[in-house]
């Protein structure tokens, strides 16, 4: 679809759910008519107060939303929280098995399930603003160059400074737990070339292997101080994700390994993240291998307001990002430690 037809299509939308003063006002917007739907907009308050509320509200968070999937860590995120500020994950341990005995009588006696609980709290709460002028407005309905520039702006603005840093606070949460023993940690030769990094490559892909079979040595309960018996855990091979430093696997084309091991990319070591680091200084962090469910990364509001300045003609456009970045120590994690 074309640019102008694009911009045609936005500015019916906002009028076909807008007020019918707003609907009796402002008329249907064509390829040829862009002024004319531009002119009421500009000249009456309510009108105009309208118009800007629902292009940001309504058309520009839906491409916000639609882009969001472009942050190459997204995949990492649980989904949304609807209510409260916490989520509580609990595990329960595989039970024990005991001896037949034909002549037992602990038929009311009562076997405790080895259940662990943790709770991930809310604790990113950030705003993100923008500012429209009213001459602005003016020029975009001047032409659909202008009226896209106008749109494009706002969207960029708002999208790519929460993009960074969700992207940032992704990396920054491997480091964190590693910092802070929430996983368990492997240390591995430092990787400085091909050779290196192939043997790098064959103990991650040791490591994937055994996470499928269930074991004590890959979750972080026990090192992170967790309470009680250790944690029993398995991941399946489809559901562990591999995030990767760039400079480790410029070294070493993963894909060449799994086709020597007659193998998809996936099946070989889990789903492949890159990132270019995992800290601002001293990284020695090669890269991390973790079940899906290791990330406990949730969206728990994603809201624009706008308000309105008539001494200077201007419209401030905020977008409210709250989430929740925390990991869990119930389930397989790993970190690649040169050393």
């Amino acid at each position: 679809m074309a640019k102008s037809e694009t911009i045609v299509n936005a500015l019916n939308t906002i009028r076909a759910d807008a007020s019918e003063e707003y609907q009796n006002t402002v008329p249907i917007a064509t390829l040829t008519n862009l002024t004319d739907v531009g002119n009421p907009i500009m000249n009456y308050t309510a009108i105009h107060n309208e118009f800007l509320s629902a292009l940001v509200n309504r058309i520009a968070m839906t491409v916000v939303n639609a882009r969001e999937m472009r942050n190459p860590l997204s995949i990492l995120k649980q989904g949304e929280i609807t209510f409260g500020q916490d989520v509580q994950e609990i595990y329960t341990n595989p039970a024990t098995a005991t001896p037949y005995n034909s002549q037992s009588t602990d038929l009311l006696s009562q076997t405790i399930p080895d259940t662990k609980c943790i709770y991930h709290r809310l604790n990113r709460q950030d705003r993100y603003t923008v500012t429209v002028r009213d001459e602005q407005l003016r020029l975009a309905f001047t032409n659909f160059n202008s009226f896209n520039s106008l749109l494009t702006s706002i969207i960029n603005s708002l999208y790519n400074g929460n993009y960074i840093d969700e992207f940032k606070l992704c990396k920054q949460l491997f480091n964190s737990a590693v910092q802070n023993n929430k996983i368990v940690k492997q240390t591995v030769p430092n990787v400085t070339d091909e050779s290196t990094a192939k043997n790098f490559i064959k103990e991650c892909r040791k490591t994937f292997k055994n996470m499928s079979i269930p074991g004590e040595n890959y979750n972080a309960w026990t090192v992170s101080g967790g309470s009680g018996n250790p944690v029993t855990a398995m991941s399946m091979p489809e559901d562990v994700r591999f995030i990767l430093r760039s400079d480790i696997e410029s070294f070493c084309d993963v894909n060449v390994l799994a086709s020597a091991f007659n193998l998809s990319k996936t099946d070989f070591l889990g789903q492949l993240l890159i990132v270019d680091s995992f800290a601002d200084s001293n990284d020695n962090i090669l890269g991390i291998m973790c079940d899906k469910n290791y990330t406990q990364i949730y969206d728990k509001l994603k809201e624009t307001r706008d308000f309105y300045n008539p001494s200077n003609l201007t419209w401030n456009y905020y977008l409210h990002i709250w989430q929740v970045y925390s990991v869990s120590t119930l389930v397989n994690g790993v970190a690649f430690i040169s050393g």
